[in-house]
């Protein structure tokens, strides 16, 4: 074996022992040792008080930093009940907060429970809404304390609808809000000579007391318009995921 690579074997052994040695518990408390003294030398040359945190602060800022994941936590299911629970939209008819307490298992039940009922003051046939004025549903076989919440979903949907203008040389168009397959909502009985887009938001026209005007549906993701149909027809994308609701309330006629 010729010299030289004997002689680089030998450095790489002893720089592989070197760092062997500083990486012993022995070095890492000198290391530690000596880092200790570079910092009070620091501090009283700049004048700075030494802190030290006592195991049993240790454990307090431990159990704050726990604390602080769980908060958060919380924070975020009160930020989505607040967001489903809305705000007051319409001043002259009664809000009744309800929680979801039931769910169907048939997806094309389109029906939930909620904990409210007649003793608590809703009626049969009450709007149900989401972040204020988004109509999600209607009151249905109700009891002492609870109702059934009918979909907009279910399958005798039935609703008086309307586009909002964009501008005021735009017209808006009228129809008729039904269940698709019980898995959409559509938009039919558009006059054809209606100008459609896409992302137009459509609302309740209804004047009935009981179903205030401008209620929100949601907005229209495509639109169809056949030859020779006096009619077109929408579908209608709503602004919430309709098995992830929590929190509905009740609106009630004055």
């Amino acid at each position: 074996m010729k010299k030289r690579t004997v002689g680089a074997l030998l450095a790489l052994g002893t720089i592989i022992l070197v760092l062997g040695f500083f990486a012993t518990p022995l070095m890492q408390h000198a290391r530690g040792y000596t880092w200790d003294i570079f910092v009070g030398i620091t501090a009283r040359v700049l004048g700075i008080e030494r802190i030290s945190i006592s195991d049993a602060e240790i454990d307090i800022i431990k159990k704050l930093s726990h604390d602080n994941i769980r908060l958060t936590s919380e924070l975020e299911d009160y930020r989505k009940l607040k967001n489903q629970l809305g705000t007051p939209a319409f001043d002259s008819m009664k809000k009744i907060p309800a929680a979801i307490i039931s769910r169907p298992l048939d997806t094309l039940t389109s029906e939930y429970i909620i904990n409210k009922g007649i003793a608590d003051g809703v009626p049969e046939g009450a709007p149900v809404v989401v972040m204020g004025s988004v109509l999600v549903g209607f009151t249905r076989g109700l009891s002492a304390h609870a109702s059934t919440v009918e979909t907009l979903f279910a399958k005798n949907t039935s609703v008086t609808v309307e586009t909002v203008s964009k501008d005021e040389e735009s017209r808006s168009a009228r129809g008729l809000l039904e269940s698709r397959f019980q898995t959409s909502l559509e938009m039919n009985t558009i006059p054809r000579d209606i100008t459609l887009t896409t992302g137009q938001s459509v609302v309740t026209s209804n004047k009935e007391p009981a179903v205030p005007y401008g209620m929100v549906i949601g907005t229209i993701s495509s639109f169809e318009k056949q030859e020779n149909e006096a009619y077109q027809h929408a579908v209608i994308e709503v602004p919430y995921r309709i098995d992830a609701l929590d929190a509905v309330v009740v609106l009630v006629a004055p």
